[in-house]
């Protein structure tokens, strides 16, 4: 560029410079700020400039990139815009209380905007550092704190800014609070006003809805029919608007915190804010005492470390090929999330936080209400929410539900408790009993299906208060390898949750050898070792006990056969099923009928459970004629009843 081309530039800025402040000014004045002016000089100068042909000088000229326009498209300016250069640090600048970042407006037309705004009063460092007290990303001590447009934390906390505005008294501070509040008014306005008229009616347009999701603050979802609170860390707009948010969880091992991440679909014009999937917990109408409700879950929630024997009943969660799948459940559950986690593969970290002896309010707020476990009565591990589990309500004669033949009732269940506490508590008996590798009670329990096998484990750990948990030995597995990973899974578990064991189908693990299949060999081979070694109470039941191994009979403390059901011990099994008010309906002579259907106890309960389900269908009580219905239908091709 000659040195007349740069002369006239020269003249050109000079009444620009002289606008600004002299350095000697007091930076206490509201009125100094300095502003970064990134607009093309030259070309809002009104008098004709002459230009060397097009190309023809032989040196560079640097342009720099405003913000891009609405629609992507670019425009370019010769000063560089705020940002892209090091921040100006000259002595003069440093003086100031505020600098006003500058750039052109994405529109192209010349017009300039705020970018940004830094704080360099101490006076105002002091207030904002009470005003933002807790804000995410916020630190009032740095020498130079700076705030970029949209100017979210403002937007956020603009009552408090305002508070703090109106209570402070010392002339300088208060002119500096009015010096960031005036230039922050005049961004902000359209904005505080948008943003207070839609929460006053209590709703929000989609654009609008960053002004109310604050960074840290406690935000309100429904997760699986359970209502839960996390922490807001981060939001963004993709085309949905997206919440990061966390919440604590424990692995089994530890409590920390875990991530969670919600959308907000895009939609048209204005939404109430409580049909939002996810709202700050400040809009809910009864804040106060949900908050008080989840706080006191949260403090439950934080005694289920370990294992616990409870019933729950409610909605149950577990997955299958990254799809989730739902249950209704009532059950005796086994709470132990460091098994769930061993045996389930969806495992998931957390980040480890110091919880104190004393955990905060929030720390229980934001607790979850995910509880994880096994399901005795279904046999599924499953995700349960907090507020379905109670305690177990004990049946005080659970073997009055047992039949069997007269003089032999009495007799299995004096053996059956008799060991059966002995090994619980221990005792004397017990020591002279449990000689061996193993602290174990084994009893097998053999006899055709329905007759009271399994019943008999029920009431014993009915009677000892623990839980019972049972096992079907053909879904163990198909090879002696998967069978020894899931048995041994199995018995670890059932002496840590203090559990009886029923191992049902146990022939299919103790046939006898056969040269031609060396796999029973080798089930016999793996099981018998385990068994040696586990201590507790274990049921062996079988419907086949001939094709055991003789091996196993060493093992066995107690053999009890179960003989088919008489006539008398069927018609027991009837009266006890019906109940005292369905009961009623059946004269003597049905139940004589009744009784004479050749039908186990499990039949027997599946055929009440069909004539009940019919006799809903019709709106009708329960009856002789519903279950006839059902008697005729499933049992016409028998020869004999």
């Amino acid at each position: 560029m000659s040195m007349r081309r740069m002369d006239r530039v020269s003249k050109r800025r000079r009444p620009l410079l002289q606008r600004l402040p002299p350095r000697s000014s007091s930076i206490s004045d509201p009125n100094h700020i300095l502003i970064d002016i990134s607009e093309d000089i030259i070309s809002n100068d009104s008098r004709s400039v002459q230009y060397a042909p097009a190309g023809s000088i032989c040196e560079t000229l640097n342009l720099y990139q405003t913000e891009p326009s609405y629609n992507g498209n670019k425009s370019w300016t010769r000063e560089p815009a705020a940002g892209i250069v090091e921040p100006v640090r000259a002595p003069e600048s440093g003086q100031y209380a505020l600098l006003i970042r500058n750039i052109k407006c994405s529109s192209g037309h010349g017009r300039l905007e705020v970018d940004s705004i830094v704080v360099q009063s101490e006076h105002l460092k002091g207030v904002l550092a009470r005003v933002m007290d807790g804000y995410p990303g916020i630190t009032m001590s740095l020498e130079r704190v700076e705030f970029s447009k949209p100017f979210q934390p403002f937007v956020h906390r603009w009552e408090l800014f305002s508070e703090a505005r109106d209570d402070e008294s010392g002339a300088q501070a208060k002119a500096h609070i009015d010096l960031l509040y005036g230039v922050l008014a005049t961004e902000l306005s359209d904005i505080i006003t948008n943003k207070q008229n839609l929460v006053l009616n209590g709703m929000i347009t989609f654009d609008m809805l960053w002004t109310i999701f604050e960074p840290g603050q406690i935000v309100l979802s429904t997760v699986n029919d359970c209502k839960r609170a996390f922490r807001l860390e981060t939001c963004w707009v993709d085309s949905d608007y997206e919440i990061q948010a966390v919440y604590i969880d424990y692995n089994g091992y530890e409590i920390g915190y875990r991530k969670y991440t919600l959308y907000i679909p895009a939609f048209e014009g204005t939404k109430p804010i409580m049909s939002l999937p996810m709202i700050p917990f400040m809009f809910h109408n009864d804040k106060d005492i949900l908050r008080e409700s989840l706080i006191l879950r949260g403090k439950l929630w934080y005694q289920y470390e370990g294992h616990h024997h409870k019933h729950y009943q409610g909605l149950a969660l577990t997955s299958y090929g990254g799809q989730e799948i739902r249950y209704k459940i009532n059950s005796r559950v086994i709470i132990d999330t460091e098994a769930y986690l061993a045996f389930h593969s969806d495992k998931f970290s957390i980040s480890l936080i110091d919880i104190s002896d004393s955990p905060s309010d929030e720390d229980f707020l934001i607790a979850t209400p995910v509880l994880r476990g096994y399901s005795l009565k279904d046999r599924k591990w499953l995700e349960l929410c907090i507020d379905g589990v109670s305690d177990i309500v004990w049946k005080s004669r659970p073997f009055k539900s047992l039949v069997l033949p007269d003089g032999e009732a009495k007799d299995l269940k004096d053996l059956v408790l008799a060991l059966a506490t002995s090994q619980s508590k221990k005792s004397d008996v017990s020591d002279d009993l449990l000689q061996g590798n193993g602290r174990n009670v084994i009893m097998l329990l053999h006899g055709p299906p329905g007759v009271g096998k399994t019943l008999t484990a029920e009431c014993v750990a009915e009677v000892m208060h623990v839980p019972l948990y049972v096992q079907n030995a053909g879904a163990l597995g198909t090879t002696a390898a998967q069978i020894k990973e899931s048995l041994s899974f199995v018995l670890r578990m059932v002496p840590k949750w203090g559990a009886v064991l029923l191992l049902e189908e146990a022939d299919i693990l103790t046939q006898k050898h056969n040269p031609s299949d060396p796999q029973k060999k080798a089930l016999s081979h793996v099981f018998l070792p385990l068994l040696e070694y586990f201590e507790g109470i274990i049921f062996l039941a079988s419907n086949r006990v001939e094709i055991m191994d003789p091996a196993l009979e060493s093992h066995i403390d107690v053999a009890i056969h179960y003989p088919e059901l008489d006539s008398a011990s069927r018609r027991h099994i009837w009266i006890r099923l019906l109940g005292k008010s369905d009961r009623k309906a059946f004269s003597g002579s049905e139940l004589f009928d009744l009784e004479e259907y050749k039908l186990n106890g499990r039949e027997i309960r599946n055929v009440l459970k069909a004539a009940r389900v019919l006799a809903r269908y019709q709106e009708t009580k329960l009856g002789y004629e519903h279950v006839s219905k059902v008697l005729k239908l499933r049992y016409s091709e028998r020869d004999e009843y």
